[in-house]
């Protein structure tokens, strides 16, 4: 069991109010809470703080952390861990991840559901069967998490936050859209404590968080059987703002604690945001549109998604005794084992850089437990579009990846290394060598059958093994009769969630069965091997690139219809056209390409949050051969009148040279939109008139040719590179989801189509050199050296902007001498190409 020591820094006075309970102090004093308390930043004068490292022990990592038993029927974006029996069918674990195939994100000790997809880390589930790894790992040979023994932990902590003085108010007012609100207000950064009745939270008022960004709020609520009903809302600068991803990802210090309740039931109308602590406590979710935060809980039961927040990795709160001078030194005693949890961050010196000019990465370990780890060890896998051209002491390089050996790394000390590279060019220059060359694209499509019980919520995730979602849409298609109405299924959520995964989240509200499809449409990774109209075809493709970071807007929306406009960059075009709704009431009306993105209309009877997102997709290809491709698109309209209370099917086909990637559409506030069918060259849409006239609708379609543009030398457009390093170590780490830090790269054309690295090598009477070149072909090469008069090495070298290798050339006479005296460390190189912009540097001279 984890003890704690204590370290005090002065708080302001507000922030401890009126002395805690000396016998509910030392009730938790007699259990030890998890983690290890260290150093805070002090705040000035008044009371004292202590801060508490990983307060929630063993439950650190995990979204949903359960004592016993639980009942899913939706994914999980985090890692879970149950220490009995988990009720779930096709759930989906792990999709916001970034932790290594070994780490233990699926945990159930007691029996499990038919099957899991889990899409990062292994997991421990008796028997070992109905786990689909689609992250590379596997079945865990013991249960890495004593949940029994991290619950005594969690009720000691909850425990004492039931004794922590109130430092912030509750107001019942109409401040957040002009409803009846229950404001939870503070201003302290560091700890902000209110103690809001179980009356108020049942009363359905809209609950609004109000402390500064960062700081720690702390809901502390009594009673044994807690309801809290309404809407979370959150204050930002520009004003109220439902609980979202967004809004919750600066205040993940908010944290409900209910020591004493045996239930606790959330009846929510948006997006729940905050941590639950409930050791004691059956939580359950009976209405809300994803809860966001961790729930730590003795049951859990949920038809809702669980969004990846963890609580904060450290929590301040006032000493369980007044701290003192002691006049004589105590004698030492044994410091108590403590905890790791090594973390990355990763930065480049420039977010842009044009094509053969140089940047760095820095890559910090930190190490955020209150023991030492060891053996740490950072891995960085360089992308291909960049040369490693020197790095910190203990990095070494191998197969494309720098491996950095860090050692110890001691309780809240960093260790940075540097790593200095050399970007590949990109630009091009001259004609292209085959005007009439094209590759063919062959887009694809998954589905998915999705069957909903009355009232029941589910989530469906579609992958594009190694390609690009450009499009999703769930298709509804029946409702037991006399139940309900087709409209009354509902999609809450349709996105892409990574460049070539998507998911949604439907919710059934008649009262019998449905049944909908869910379907994706697939662009390939990458082009088909050359095919020219000479007839010649050398095999080589080029990959089709879609921006990592979606464009999204998130918004507050009253009742009404509002447009959300996204923009992408030039050179690109938008794909995968997605909204997420946080609670309320609304339907998509309206999904359109605009002159610079895309423009979604939601249409909202009840108050929600809407994030809209797209994702842009490179108009050209990479390079290749010195190449690249233009990709052709084509958008086609049709306009159709559905009857009074008909449902109907209507189609919109593409040229018969092209596929339909993405559906567009327009409807008026009195159609139903019930999903659309991707059959590559047509898209069927399906719509629902429930009033009693005829209404009228836009339906269109943006179709993908089947070949692209002939060969465009080099690139004129901009590349993005991603670069993710990962840190581990040979200690526990408390926490495997902070493991791994990515840095983005644009490189832009420029005009430079040679690149020379800082250093060259002799071996004998060669000469040997890397030239990175973005055009194929060939290169005439000269060297001189300061002082001397006359070419130390001169010869000619292939250019291969595929494979770039060292090439050799000869050294001459006088370069062999200088070389054998010592006297050449330094050497100004020139290359000139058959097509392209000639380059010079001076390059350090090492063996061979």
């Amino acid at each position: 069991m984890l003890r704690h020591h204590h370290q005090l820094v002065r708080r302001g006075a507000r922030a401890t109010g009126a002395s805690l309970l000396a016998g509910a102090l030392a009730a938790a004093a007699m259990i030890a809470l998890p983690g290890s308390s260290g150093a805070a930043a002090g705040a000035g004068g008044g009371a004292a703080c202590e801060t508490l490292t990983h307060p929630l022990g063993a439950a650190t990592p995990y979204t949903e952390f359960v004592e016993t038993h639980g009942t899913r029927g939706s994914e999980s974006e985090g890692a879970i861990a149950y220490g009995g029996d988990l009720a779930a069918s096709g759930m989906t674990v792990g999709t916001r991840l970034t932790s290594e195939k070994t780490a233990p994100t699926l945990v159930v000790a007691g029996s499990h559901g038919q099957w899991f997809n889990l899409q990062r880390g292994s997991a421990w589930v008796v028997p070992r069967s109905g786990v689909n790894f689609n992250g590379g790992g596997t079945y865990l040979d013991a249960n890495p998490v004593d949940v029994p023994a991290a619950f005594v932990g969690l009720r000691a902590l909850a425990a004492r936050i039931a004794t922590t003085p109130s430092t912030a108010t509750v107001l019942e007012n109409n401040e957040i859209s002009a409803q009846p609100s229950l404001v939870l207000r503070g201003t302290d950064p560091v700890l902000n404590v209110v103690r809001p009745t179980a009356a108020q939270l049942a009363s359905g008022r809209n609950i609004g968080y109000d402390v500064p960004a960062g700081s720690t709020l702390l809901v502390v609520v009594d009673g044994a059987d807690v309801t809290v009903r309404g809407q979370v809302w959150v204050r930002e600068p520009g004003g109220w703002q439902q609980a979202n991803d967004s809004t919750m990802a600066t205040r993940p210090g908010v944290l409900w604690s209910l020591a004493g309740a045996s239930r606790v039931t959330l009846d929510i109308g948006s997006a729940w945001g905050g941590s639950i602590l409930a050791p004691a406590a059956h939580v359950v979710v009976a209405r809300a549109g994803h809860t966001i935060g961790q729930v730590l809980a003795q049951r859990f039961s949920s038809a809702f998604e669980t969004h990846q927040r963890l609580f904060s990795a450290a929590l301040c709160l006032p000493p369980t005794s007044p701290p003192t001078t002691p006049t004589t030194a105590p004698p030492p005693t044994p410091e108590p084992p403590g905890t790791t949890d090594v973390t990355l961050t990763k930065t480049a010196s420039a977010t842009s850089v044009r094509g053969g000019g140089r940047t760095s990465y820095t890559l910090t370990a930190r190490n955020l437990g209150t023991a030492t780890a060891t053996g740490v060890v950072l891995r960085d896998p360089l992308p291909a579009g960049v040369t490693l051209e020197s790095a910190s002491p203990g990095c070494s390089a191998a197969a494309g990846v720098v491996t950095c050996q860090v050692g110890d790394l001691a309780a809240g000390a960093t260790h940075g290394v540097r790593l200095d590279v050399l970007v590949d060019p990109v630009a091009g220059s001259g004609r292209t060598a085959h005007p009439q060359a094209h590759h063919h694209l062959t887009p694809t499509k998954q589905e998915v059958h999705v069957d909903l019980e009355a009232g029941q919520t589910r989530s469906v995730t579609l992958g594009c093994p190694g390609g690009i979602v450009s499009d999703g849409a769930v298709r509804v298609d029946h409702v037991d009769q006399g139940t309900g109405t087709l409209a009354d299924v509902r999609v809450l959520s349709a996105r892409s969630t990574g460049v070539g995964t998507w998911k949604a989240v439907v919710r059934n509200d008649a009262a019998g069965r449905a049944q909908a499809k869910a379907f994706g449409v697939c662009l390939p990774g990458s082009t088909e091997p050359a095919d020219r109209q000479t007839g010649h075809a050398d095999g080589h493709a080029h990959d089709l690139v879609a921006d990592t970071a979606l464009v999204t807007e998130t918004r507050a929306l009253a009742p009404g219809r509002h447009s959300t406009r996204l923009t992408c960059p030039a050179a690109t075009t938008p794909v995968a056209p997605g909204h997420d709704l946080s609670g309320g009431t609304a339907r998509l009306v309206a999904s359109e390409p605009t002159a610079t993105g895309w423009r979604l209309d939601v249409l909202v009877q009840e108050a929600t949050t809407l994030t809209a997102s797209v994702r842009c997709l490179r108009t050209a290809t990479t390079a290749a051969q010195g190449h690249t491709h233009q990709l052709r698109t084509t958008h086609v309209e049709r306009r159709v009148v559905v009857p009074a209370g008909a449902v109907v099917e209507e189609q919109v086909v593409c040229p018969d040279d092209a596929k339909g990637v993405v559906a567009t559409f327009d409807l008026p506030d009195g159609l139903v939109g019930l999903g659309h069918d991707p059959r590559l060259k047509t898209r069927a849409f399906r719509l629902l008139n429930p009033t009693g006239s005829p209404q009228e609708a836009l339906l269109d379609l943006v179709c993908l040719h089947d070949r692209t543009e002939v060969e465009t030398p080099g690139t004129d457009e901009p590349a993005e590179l991603v670069n993710t390093a990962t840190v581990s170590s040979a200690s526990t780490d408390v926490d495997f989801t902070n493991n791994a830090a990515s840095a983005t790269l644009t490189v832009l054309p420029g005009r430079a189509t040679l690149a020379l690295p800082r250093t060259a090598g002799v071996s004998g009477r060669t000469l040997s050199l890397q030239v990175l070149s973005s055009l194929p072909g060939a290169a005439r090469v000269t060297a001189t050296a300061p002082g001397a008069k006359g070419r130390v090495a001169r010869g000619r070298v292939r250019l291969d902007p595929d494979r770039p290798r060292a090439s050799g050339v000869r050294l001459t006479r006088l370069g062999q001498r200088l070389v054998r005296a010592g006297e050449a460390d330094r050497l100004r190189v020139t290359v000139v190409p058959t097509k392209g912009r000639k380059a010079r540097g001076t390059l350090a001279l090492g063996g061979s």
